[in-house]
């Protein structure tokens, strides 16, 4: 019995023990951070929660200043990690851990993120509008000296272009299709389409001067986008607004859409410093091949001798022209590589520095100090960036917020010898006959020194103020009012000198001021009525903006070294008329939703009136409807537990827009100088004829979307159609010439766009994965018809541009000769039965205007026997069909990769630039070759063109210089040189890695990352060209344009 009892006693301490030891405490610290950027997250909670799963508050915790925690647990306890829009995370505790790494994933949920739709934020579940969101993280981390660059195909329906290379410059992009079908000349021969850009707000402050940057700012080079002014660092994210539900709000200035750009704020609680710099490689694309020297020689003069009239004849021609006759002379025996004159490898930087911080709820500041600088891989093009952002917020109690934004950027760039599009004196220069010497001032070819020696400064300083004010008054009514005050300068200076000028040293000066004043405010309450719950909002708004400028030109100044003294004369000048606007409008926008958010409601109206159209001006109504269904919250839905979210959303909108200015609606006078019986006058200008009948263009849209999450938001889908239709739209119509005036303006005009956007993004990894991946795609498939046109006309040709607006076409049809191959022999060209003469081409009856055997067929339309101006077509469309792009970012813990890819499909492209290799062919002769501005040649014996021995060609004969004046056949409006413009393009790739942070203790840094990227990488395409995405806005690849270059990028940043 004494033994039981011992053994018993045994047993009881040995099952004590082990409970005891069971039940002990096991320690756990580690780290929390932010999945998509490796950076920790200080005062995240960390919730225990027992096996039974009720919190256990006694050990629960939250992290520290660095992200880090330390707590002790029993084992099969839980930790839960959350932080403020993150999804939170748990982890089973089974053993004792010091170096736990927790990845939190930011919250990417339909339902719970929160956008900024009007003049409010609100919950996505609550959006009846067509809004997009792209993350700045979520971006190629490349430095771009324009951040639109970036969103390239990451939004359906934002068709971007990033169709020229200048530094600093603006891409074509568009909201939705075509919204202005005008036509204007860009300089050079060359022309562009109207410009409808969208506006851009930048923390609730609209930059009016972006939607008025028009084409002589963007031709001139003398500005810059106010958008190159935001350095990439200091954007947190963008918002694209596409319909007019979300865009009516914002009246007259969002007509063609509205992007919001909200910058970074203080968010860690102790003083963050950050720093980035970033070194930048950028070299041009392939440049053509050439034939140099020797062998541009031997051809000219096979060329000569074998298409003249006789042999006699080609010896003479070439004996006119020195460079071909006389080989010995040094002046013309040279192998220069003119190409290699003007196009570089360049190497730039990029700096930027923040202190920021939140040390309470009650106060946050930033402050952002940037440098930006790009050598262009044209020389004699570069563009400069200097800036300080500043950004308080305050926040004493819940009834009053206050947030102060303060900006100063100064911009320096310079354009070389072309403009904002195209490099003129670049295109003449690299195309010099290699015969001759490189460029000095002793040389025939000194007009290529205009691109090196004329010294230009085109000098942009902003000055940007604004003021965000929340007060909660009695009765729980919501006062907000936003202050924006912007002032800009632009001073241009270009000096030529006299060498390059007659002898007569030239000096231009432009100066131009602007200033933007934007006030609004607004009223809310949330009030419910019943079971609706209804959120009021009104306001009201007003804006002014001002421009003014002069310019004037000097000739004959005394120095080249001294610009101003002497006795110059003023060659040109003049002063702009100071164009000034101002804005009212009213805000009326109530929200309406039952219990549940299940049905959301959002109708709104904005009137508003403009001075631009002076007593003429009358109240514009910009009204929309939105309605949003979330049918997950539906019962019937519950049972689909694949379905994380889903809901329908129907719009109707209608935005107008001021395009028409005080001179178009009353005439100005013209300023120049005038007589009349010998007495000075200010004579009316006869140029445009007014017309106080002028309308406001007019946008209406509708739009049908779903939105769709599945999979616990793995999987989300976005689907749109859209029909959108624009009114009044502002064109020029010519008036015949008895008429006193040249023209008038109209808004006879409507156009119509409508079509299909999706984007899908799929996270397939679980969110407790190391790993994290991201696939993010878009598609857009527009279609735009013309609806109406003035004077009630079916089509309107504009013989210059060689574009076409016919009724019920699309908007800008390619005016062109259909072209069906080569007359292989004299025989096959066809012969008019009632004269017996051969085809023949228009406007010449000599003996060289009838065609013959390798000449090109051209469709004889209307079947006279003479190819002229009335057997030209309709055909093809230079705007793109489809658009749309993939993303893919991929993460494991300190590593990242992000790679952006976009296309365009379906869009026809004029090859100007294959046309000018064979034109150049045409005038081998003296008095009609050009060497210092087309002699050069480029090899063409990869082409199937048509000779003697190969008469089946596809192109036509290039060596028959003696008929290349009339026949014209490489001439740029036929279809021979129509392809199909369509591209995939890598856009960009960057690689990141975060050192670990406890190799960076010793040094006091808090993060460093460690970055690469290339921008700009490969586009595949079956275009002929260089490249199918650099070409104007009218389709036209021309060899003048600037090209864009590839750029690869090492940097690095810093948090201390």
């Amino acid at each position: 019995m004494r033994n039981i009892f011992k053994y018993g006693l045994l047993a009881m301490a040995i099952a004590v023990t082990s409970v005891g030891v069971r039940a002990q405490d096991i320690p756990v610290s580690g780290v929390v951070k932010d999945k998509s950027n490796n950076t920790t997250l200080p005062y995240a909670s960390v919730i225990v929660k027992n096996e039974s799963g009720k919190t256990v508050p006694q050990l629960s915790t939250t992290t520290d200043d660095d992200g880090r925690f330390s707590t002790k647990v029993k084992s099969g306890y839980r930790l839960v990690f959350s932080f403020l829009a993150f999804d939170s995370l748990s982890v089973k505790v089974t053993k004792p851990s010091e170096r736990m790494q927790i990845y939190l994933s930011p919250v990417e949920n339909m339902i719970e993120e929160t956008v900024v739709v009007g003049f409010k934020r609100v919950s996505k579940a609550a959006v009846t509008a067509s809004v997009t969101v792209i993350k700045a993280e979520d971006l190629v981390n490349t430095p771009v000296a324009n951040p639109m660059e970036l969103l390239q195909g990451r939004v359906p329906g934002l068709n971007i272009q990033v169709n020229n290379g200048t530094p600093g410059g603006l891409p074509s992009f568009s909201i939705r299709g075509v919204s202005d079908i005008s036509v204007q000349s860009s300089g050079d021969g060359e022309f562009m389409m109207g410009l409808t850009p969208p506006l851009f707000v930048v923390d609730g402050i609209p930059q009016e001067d972006v939607t008025g940057y028009d084409a002589a700012g963007l031709l001139s080079g003398a500005t810059v986008s106010p958008l190159a002014m935001i350095p990439l660092e200091d954007i947190a994210n963008i918002q694209v607004l596409k319909d007019a539900a979300a865009t009516s709000l914002y009246g007259s200035k969002g007509a063609y859409g509205v992007i919001l750009i909200e910058t970074k704020r203080g968010e860690t609680a102790k003083p963050k410093v950050s720093y980035s710099a970033n070194f930048v490689v950028k070299t041009p694309p392939r440049l053509r091949d050439v034939l140099a020297g020797g062998a541009e020689r031997a051809l000219r003069i096979m060329q000569i001798l074998g298409n003249d009239t006789s042999a006699y004849h080609g010896y003479n021609e070439i004996h006119k022209l020195q460079a071909l006759s006389d080989s010995l002379n040094p002046y013309y025996n040279n192998n220069t590589d003119w190409q290699g004159v003007f196009y570089q490898t360049t190497y730039n930087q990029t700096h930027n520095l923040s202190f920021s911080g939140k040390p309470n709820e009650k106060f946050d500041y930033k402050i952002n100090a940037n440098y930006y600088t790009e050598k262009g891989i044209v020389k004699n093009t570069d563009f400069n960036r200097y800036g300080i952002r500043a950004a308080v917020g305050y926040k004493p109690n819940d009834r009053f917020h206050l947030n102060l934004n303060l900006a100063t950027t100064l911009t320096r760039n310079s354009n070389g010898s072309g403009n904002a599009f195209s490099q003129s004196g670049v295109a003449a220069g690299s195309a010099a006959s290699s015969l001759l010497p490189p460029p000095s001032m002793y040389t025939a070819s000194n007009s290529a020194l205009s691109v090196f020696s004329v010294q230009a400064d085109n000098q942009n300083v902003v000055y940007d103020a604004s003021m965000n004010v929340m007060y909660l008054l009695p009765f729980d009514i919501r006062w907000t009012s936003t202050l924006g005050y912007k002032y800009g300068t632009v001073e241009n200076e270009k000096f030529t000198p006299g060498i390059l000028n007659a002898n007569r040293a030239a000096w231009n000066n432009g100066s131009e001021y602007s200033y933007n004043m934007y006030v609004r405010s607004l009223l809310s309450r949330a009030v419910k009525l019943g079971i609706v719950n209804f959120d009021l909002q009104g306001g009201f708004e007003l804006s002014s903006e001002k421009y003014s400028g002069n310019f004037i030109t000097l000739n004959g100044l005394a120095s080249d070294h001294i610009w101003s003294s002497g006795m110059p004369s003023m060659a040109a000048g003049r002063s702009n008329f100071s164009d000034k606007k101002n804005t009212f409008a009213l805000i009326i926008d109530p929200q309406l939703s039952l219990p549940g958010g299940k049905y959301v409601f959002t109708p709104n109206i904005r009137p508003e009136i403009n001075s631009s159209y002076g007593s003429q001006a009358k109240w514009a109504i910009n009204p929309s409807l939105g309605f949003r269904w979330n049918f997950s919250r539906e019962s019937f839905a519950k049972k689909w537990k694949f379905l994380d979210a889903g809901a329908l959303r129907v719009t109707w909108g209608r935005s107008t827009t001021y395009k028409a200015s005080i001179y178009d609606i009353w005439g100005s006078y013209n300023l120049s100088k005038d007589t009349y019986n010998g007495v000075s006058i200010i004579p009316i200008d006869k140029n445009a004829m007014p017309n106080p009948d002028l309308k406001p263009v007019t946008s209406t849209s509708w739009n049908l979307g779903t939105d769709l999450s599945f999979l616990n938001n793995k999987i989300m889908f976005v689907a749109e159609a859209y029909y959108k239709q624009i009114d009044n739209q502002l064109s020029s119509i010519e008036l015949a010439n008895h008429n006193a005036f040249n023209s008038v303006r109209s808004t006879k005009t409507s156009l119509v766009n409508y079509g299909l956007e999706f984007s899908l993004n799929v996270r397939p990894l679980s969110r407790q994965s190391n790993w994290d991946l991201n696939v993010a795609t878009s598609l857009a498939i527009n279609k735009d018809v013309i609806a109406k046109l003035p004077n009630e006309v079916r089509q309107i040709i504009n013989s210059d541009a060689e574009v076409v607006n016919k009724l019920g076409s699309n908007a800008m049809g390619n005016y062109l000769y259909v072209y069906k191959g080569v007359y292989a022999t004299d025989e096959d060209v066809p012969v008019n039965p009632l004269t017996g003469e051969r085809l023949r081409m228009g406007g010449n009856t000599s003996t060289q205007a009838y065609f013959k055997a390798g000449d090109p067929i051209w469709v004889d339309v209307n079947g006279d026997y003479i190819i002229d101006e009335k057997d030209k077509v309709i055909v093809g469309n230079s705007q793109p069909r489809m658009t749309g792009g993939i993303s893919i970012n991929l993460r494991y813990k300190a590593f990242s990769i992000n790679t952006n890819c976009s296309f365009t499909l379906r869009r026809d492209i004029i090859n100007k630039a294959l046309a000018d290799r064979f034109r150049a062919y045409g005038t081998p002769v003296a008095g009609k070759v050009n060497l210092t501005g087309s002699g050069a040649l480029t090899p063409i014996e990869a082409y199937n063109f048509w000779t003697e021995d190969n008469i089946y060609a596809q192109y036509p004969n290039p060596f028959d210089y003696t008929r290349s004046s009339i026949i014209q056949p490489f001439r740029y409006d036929q279809t021979l040189f129509m392809e199909d413009g369509s591209y995939f393009k890598i856009n960009g790739i960057s690689v990141a890695y975060t050192i670990p942070k406890k190799m960076l203790d010793f040094f006091r840094i808090s993060r460093c990352q460690l970055n690469f990227s290339m921008n700009n990488i490969y586009t595949f395409s079956k275009y002929s060209g260089i490249n199918p995405e650099n070409v104007n806005n009218l389709g036209y690849d021309t060899s003048g344009g600037y090209p864009n270059g590839r750029t690869v990028t090492f940097g690095v940043s810093m948090d201390f």
